[in-house]
């Protein structure tokens, strides 16, 4: 955050301030999930695992480029991946479900390999744009490989029927590329997000009551138009 956020909203403890950022961004990244996601599975687009993790990264990004703190970022996944659950509480899907269990764990290593490879570049990305398409590029790649290592051995789910390819070569060179791409293009963007909306932020809202109670609303409307979207059928 830029020093004049950093001194507005001082008096609230940090650990305080990246826990209420973990769970208003990992929010925010599950109810595009549940609703965007949800569209994009109805309608069967294609490549939708890429596009909603490059969304994922641009909701990544733009924490980054708020708080700084790549260690956040892995309970930011977590809280996103958390969403995948509203299909079990709401709609009696078993929670160990494939189709819980795969985009959740999926949601996980993407968070987890985007805040390995920034927490040794963070500075590097701060100063040289292309530095951040780059690390956001190998995330993609990274979370694909391990995502499909566990879908194939731990899930046992039939991805390869699915997407009509017969190995994990293939499946990393089709969609672990495709993915590469779109996080490589998407995360930056969200750090260019995250940095105007630093730089934008209302004196009102770094009040200790307001902040409080905007992020609370905010992760409270998350969960709850995301529970509307799923009873809706997306």
């Amino acid at each position: 955050m830029t020093e004049v956020t950093h001194n507005q909203i001082g008096n609230i403890p940090n650990p305080v301030r990246i826990i209420i950022g973990i769970l208003v961004f990992g929010s925010i990244w599950g109810l595009l999930e549940a609703t965007l996601g949800g569209l994009l599975n109805l309608v069967i687009f294609p490549n939708k695992g890429a596009i909603m993790g490059g969304i994922g990264m641009v909701v990544m990004g733009a924490a980054l480029a708020v708080y700084r703190k790549p260690a956040m970022l892995p309970g930011i996944g977590i809280v996103a991946a958390s969403f995948k659950w509203l299909n079990a509480w709401l709609l009696f899907v078993p929670p160990s479900a494939v189709q819980i269990i795969n985009p959740a764990i999926s949601i996980v290593f993407e968070a987890l390999a985007f805040s390995l490879v920034v927490a040794f570049l963070m500075d590097r990305i701060e100063k040289n744009v292309y530095v951040g398409v780059w690390a956001a590029a190998l995330a993609g790649l990274m979370s694909a490989i391990a995502y499909v290592y566990f879908a194939v051995y731990m899930t046992n789910s039939p991805i390869f029927a699915r997407l009509g390819i017969e190995s994990i070569e293939e499946y990393i060179i089709g969609s672990g590329l495709v993915q590469a791409v779109f996080f490589g293009v998407l995360a930056p963007l969200g750090y260019v997000v995250g940095k105007r909306l630093t730089a934008l932020t209302s004196p009102v809202l770094t009040r200790r009551p307001v902040y409080y109670a905007v992020s609370t609303s905010a992760v409270i409307f998350c969960f709850g138009f995301s529970a509307l979207a799923i009873m809706a059928g997306l």
